[in-house]
């Protein structure tokens, strides 16, 4: 017997405040100019579109798409907190992390598609297993996470196509896709760090350590947190609704309690490596450390563990987005800045035109459909 598909006629409300269409605009505008800068690069071959060389062959592509993923964790600790733990009072800020981590995965992908030199042949890694490579590993986990945060944001699309029936299915099966999505970001997150741990001789000594796995994954846990919040207050803009205070403060407990964990390891694995003597030389490195590490950590714990200071809005503006600033360049730092060319020691690296408005087309194009996104497809409720 043939199944029958209930269908309701889709309502789309395609309205926005008038202060909105400026911004949008822009973004449309960059977006616009980073596919032309992303097809250029993709014609015309690295050489002519990029300032990468052998001895410095990882650049703002790669800065990015590292620093993204971590981001993009605001997919897997909402996931983790409102599916997983069940704690019902943060299902609002559930979904709209779950989009800001889906579209931060697809602009890591369109990122990674610009840095390949033979982009053509992304899919090798489907076809050539190399079981012993870091690399093969995060690929397909970030593969397989991709499938399941499609999965998890599926739910509001088939709701606005009126496809009420298939719409169950990915209902049904929400919990055990939200563990193994959980599953698969712990083992990348983690693994991102496993690939600076194969190279003792080009990191420097402040971010190398053998236990960085740990801390990129606690690192990841905080930014998503931290994403989390900000993109739930612009999300209650956006419609216009009450914030619900206790959910940025209870998130701002976990940025907080995620942040001390992330410092106390930092600090301790510098002091049982013996390098602490590393935080007082005068050097460019070691002031990129400590300006990633007070502004990404020190302040943002400050205000966050201070209740009276915590449960100001400000505060939940600015701590969270000091997190993500400070994780962004941790991940620059360990990605550039820590970076010492073996071949060439006086290599210097400056970003072509193209890459930066590639990167800052992909940016504003995943800004743009978030924002239609939380707009138009996403049915905001407070609980």
């Amino acid at each position: 017997m043939a199944t029958t598909v209930t269908y309701r006629r889709p309502t789309w409300q395609l309205s926005a405040p008038p202060t909105a269409f400026p911004v949008l605009g822009i973004l449309a505008g960059l977006t616009v100019i980073g596919v032309v800068a992303g097809v250029t690069r993709l014609l015309t071959g690295m050489g002519m579109t990029t300032s990468l060389t052998d001895s410095v062959p990882w650049g703002v592509w790669i800065g990015f798409d590292f620093a993204l993923i971590a981001f993009s964790g605001a997919g897997f600790t909402m996931a983790f907190v409102g599916h997983i733990l069940h704690l019902h009072r943060f299902e609002a800020a559930v979904r709209p992390a779950l989009f800001a981590g889906f579209l931060g995965y697809v602009a890591v992908l369109m990122l990674l598609l610009l840095d390949l030199g033979r982009p053509d042949r992304f899919y090798n890694f489907l076809l050539y297993w190399n079981l012993h490579s870091p690399l093969f590993e995060i690929c397909w986990c970030v593969l397989l996470y991709a499938t399941v945060l499609v999965i998890e944001v599926s739910p509001d699309l088939l709701d606005r196509l009126g496809w009420q029936r298939l719409r169950r299915i990915p209902l049904a099966i929400m919990p055990v896709v939200c563990i193994i999505g959980v599953t698969l970001s712990t083992l990348h997150q983690s693994t991102l760090g496993t690939l600076y741990v194969n190279m003792p001789h080009r990191l420097n000594a402040l971010w190398y350590s053998p236990f960085m796995p740990v801390l990129f994954f606690t690192s990841s846990v905080m930014a998503g947190l931290s994403v989390a919040i900000v993109v739930y207050r612009i999300t209650v803009r956006i419609h216009n609704k009450d914030e619900d205070l206790g959910v940025c403060t209870g998130l701002s407990v976990g940025v907080g309690g995620a942040a001390v964990v992330y410092l106390l390891v930092k600090l301790g694995l510098l002091w049982w490596e013996g390098k602490l003597p590393l935080l007082f030389a005068a050097s460019d490195v070691t002031s990129a450390w400590w300006l990633e590490v007070i502004v990404g950590v020190l302040i943002p714990l400050f205000l966050l563990l201070i209740p009276q200071l915590r449960r100001q809005s400000v505060v939940q503006w600015v701590a969270p987005l000091l997190v993500i600033l400070g994780v962004g360049m941790n991940r620059f730092n360990a990605t550039l800045t820590g970076q010492t060319p073996p071949w060439n020691q006086s290599a210097i690296y400056s970003p072509h035109l193209l890459e930066w408005l590639s990167t800052i087309g992909i940016l504003s194009g995943v800004a743009l459909v978030w924002y239609l996104a939380m707009r138009y497809l996403v049915k905001f409720e407070q609980h």
